[in-house]
């Protein structure tokens, strides 16, 4: 009865539709697809459309309504399921028919495009799926762009080339099909988004069998993104367990599930038994993963049910294997048992439906071959024998031009010779009056010359007045300006000179003052030292004297022999930190670097080294000049911090200090033959007190090291008459 009603608002509507200046068919809704009322009433819609078509009169439109009207039925049939799904192609067959006796080119492509699916998916001749996509396409380069279905053929092609593990091919074809969609303006924007949607979808499923999983991932994003948007169940379930299978493929179970969801969601609100039974089974198999059987086992004995009841042999075979996990992982053997027996019975049957369809697929593929070389031997002959009839219509039309021009010679001949004598003719008679007349204008010419002579000489004469005039009042005014503009030259040169006189002198004055800084911190700095080693000696030295005294005033034979060790001990390093004290405070500061220069203080600080270290230190200053205070005291500084860093750490039995002079540089080398050390772990306190000395000499330095290979500090200070001092 529903149905009935359903039927008749339709057929209401198409009668209103086609008192219309341009009458359509509704879009299907993909949603309803499920819905058999709905789909009957669609296909009641479309019987009513083409009975009233066939009664209009034969012109564009009513031709294009009567096409439109088998195109609808072979759409509602190809939604189908079972043997109904046949009708499709039939209507498709009829739809092309009467496109070619139509000239219709657009729905013959259309047409064409319904007879593949059919051939390709139901009937799986994929060759003859081929033919049917190259007569599509030859057919599409004469439609425009903006209403060829050429995206579906490439579209095709790419399914194609996935059945032969093509893939590269699949995904330039699914890639062009995305790109010609853009173009289409036939396609409603929502189907036209659909379309693309998929397309999307098969370029992931290229990427995810390539191994690019982060650009499958993005693209099945997309193509979910698209469906959600456009509100489209079917579209957004069919991307939610799309994408769940890819998270169940990359061993996260909790992001699937969620997804999963989603999808069953939604094929309960459409009420959908297949749709509920896929999204069953792959749930069970999430919750497998995830260690909860409870949950795996309810789903998956839902989708083995409804899976045995409608034949459904891949999703019974997939909720098999879960369901076998799961009894397993709840310690249900028995259970288990009988599930993996089922699931190795299905997985049996379906390997060898898998192997005969490989074997198919290679015959298929090989069929494929066999049409492509067919066809391109065909496109081969054609263009041959184009160029030939090309070549004969050429040869024909140069014939026919040539004999045209013969013809059209003689006759220009004939004419000429006769207009020749009418014109030989015509001169002897009008020779006498031209002769006559040009005597008369002779005369006339040559009284027009002497006047227009007579005005030419008034006018020259006039022209050149104005001329020297218009030239001396521009030279004054030149003149003057140039005078003007040197005057301003003459200024400005001057007001140049004054402001570099008074930069020089600032200069001059600045540079005074930072060599007044310069020497008054290092006077500052000396005092320091100074003050430093005095107070070292006075105060530090009194009091390990006072320590020694103290010491000296126990005696040694009323201890035991372990306190006579420490009493000792104590000797030997009160003397050691006297040493110390007096090598530190005389360091700070020597006499001779004050008096008579870096060269005499490094000789002296070697002598002393070499009396009280084990490691031998060597000088070569034979190439040191005297230097400015400046200079010489941060480079004796620099050695006497090496030097102190040599004797902690280098372990080392030979150390060097050089000077060495090279054009206009003065280098300062300091090595050892130790350990050595990773230049790139230097970040002490002291090579940054280092850096900061040479910065303020304007010199650089370099560290060569490496480990049991000793160190070797090479400092480089520009020579000139102001580092060194006479």
């Amino acid at each position: 009865m529903r149905s009935l009603l359903s039927g008749f608002i339709l057929l209401g509507w198409c009668m209103t539709c086609f008192g219309q200046a341009y009458p359509k068919l509704p879009d299907l809704n993909f949603d309803r697809r499920g819905d058999a009322v709905y789909m009957d009433s669609l296909l009641t819609l479309g019987r009513t459309h083409r009975q009233i078509s066939r009664t209009l009169p034969r012109t564009l439109h009513n031709d294009t309504l009567r096409l439109e009207g088998l195109r609808f039925m072979a759409l509602v049939f190809k939604q189908m399921r079972g043997t109904q799904r046949d009708s499709s192609f039939l209507y498709a067959r009829q739809l092309e028919e009467q496109a070619l006796l139509y000239k219709n080119i657009l729905y013959a492509v259309r047409a064409i495009m319904l007879q593949e699916y059919h051939i390709r998916t139901i009937k799986g001749d994929f060759p003859q799926a081929l033919r049917l996509n190259q007569r599509a396409s030859e057919l599409c380069i004469k439609l425009p762009r903006e209403s060829s279905p050429r995206w579906q053929v490439q579209m095709n092609m790419g399914d194609i080339y996935m059945l032969l593990k093509e893939y590269d091919n699949a995904l330039r074809s699914y890639q062009l099909s995305q790109r010609l969609l853009t173009f289409n303006t036939s396609l409603t924007p929502k189907n036209r988004k659909l379309l693309t949607s998929q397309a999307i979808t098969q370029i992931g499923e290229v990427y995810e069998i390539r191994g690019e999983f982060e650009q499958a991932r993005q693209q099945f994003d997309a193509s979910r993104k698209i469906a959600v948007d456009l509100h489209a169940q079917v579209n957004v379930a069919y991307a939610n367990e799309r994408l769940g299978d890819f998270f169940i493929s990359r061993h996260q179970p909790e992001q699937a599930i969620k997804f999963f969801d989603e999808a069953l969601a939604v094929w309960t609100q459409l009420n959908d038994r297949g749709g509920q039974a896929a999204v069953w089974a792959r749930l069970s198999e999430g919750y497998t993963l995830t260690n909860k059987p409870d949950l795996a086992i309810e789903f998956g004995e839902k989708a083995v049910a409804i899976a045995r009841e409608s034949g459904y042999i891949r999703i019974q075979q997939m909720a098999a294997e879960s369901l076998y996990k799961a009894y397993k992982a709840a310690n249900k053997p028995a259970q288990a048992l009988a599930m993996y027996e089922e699931f190795s019975m299905l997985r049996d049957s379906l390997t060898n439906i898998k192997r005969v369809e490989e074997l198919s697929t290679v015959q298929k593929k090989y069929d494929i071959d066999q049409v492509r070389l067919a066809a391109n031997k065909e496109r081969v002959i054609q263009q041959q024998q184009l160029i030939n009839v090309r070549r004969q219509a050429e040869i024909s039309h140069l014939r026919a031009e040539a004999e045209r021009e013969q013809i059209a010679g003689e006759t220009r001949m004939s004419q000429l010779q006769q207009r020749v004598e009418t014109e030989h003719l015509r001169a002897e008679s009008q020779k006498s009056r031209l002769e006559q007349r040009a005597h008369i204008d002779k005369l006339s010419h040559d009284i027009q010359q002497d006047k227009l002579m007579r005005a030419v000489m008034v006018g020259g004469l006039a022209m050149l007045l104005g001329f020297v005039i218009v030239y001396y009042r521009k030279n004054r005014l030149i003149y003057r300006q140039k005078r003007e503009i040197e005057r301003l030259n003459w200024d400005l040169e001057d007001k140049v000179f004054a402001r570099t006189v008074e930069l020089k002198l600032a200069n001059d004055q600045l540079r005074a003052k930072n060599r007044e800084i310069e020497e008054a911190l290092l006077r500052g700095q000396t005092l320091e030292r100074k003050r430093m080693a005095a107070d070292l000696h006075d105060s530090l030295g009194g009091l390990l004297a006072a320590i020694k005294t103290s010491m000296s005033a126990l005696n040694p034979a009323h201890m035991a022999e372990r306190e006579q060790q420490i009493y000792n001990n104590l000797l030997t390093m009160t003397k050691e930190a006297f040493a110390e004290i007096r090598y530190l405070s005389h360091n700070l500061q020597p006499d001779e670097l004050e008096k008579q220069g870096l060269s005499e203080a490094l000789v002296r600080l070697v002598y002393k080294l070499n009396l009280t270290q084990k490691i031998t230190f060597r000088l070569d200053n034979a190439e040191l000049p005297r230097l400015d205070k400046t200079a010489e005291f941060n480079l004796y500084s620099i050695c006497i911090e090496l030097c102190s860093n040599i004797l902690r750490h280098s372990e080392a039995s030979e150390a060097d200090i050089l000077f060495r002079r090279f054009n206009d540089e003065l280098n300062m080398i300091v090595k050892d033959n130790g350990c050595g050390m990773n230049p790139d772990d230097a970040t002490g306190m002291g090579l940054h007190n280092i850096q900061a000395r040479m910065d303020l000499i304007r010199g650089r330095y370099e560290i060569h090291s490496s480990k049991g290979e000793g160190t070797t500090f090479i400092f480089i200070l520009p020579f000139s008459s102001n580092l060194a001092t006479a």
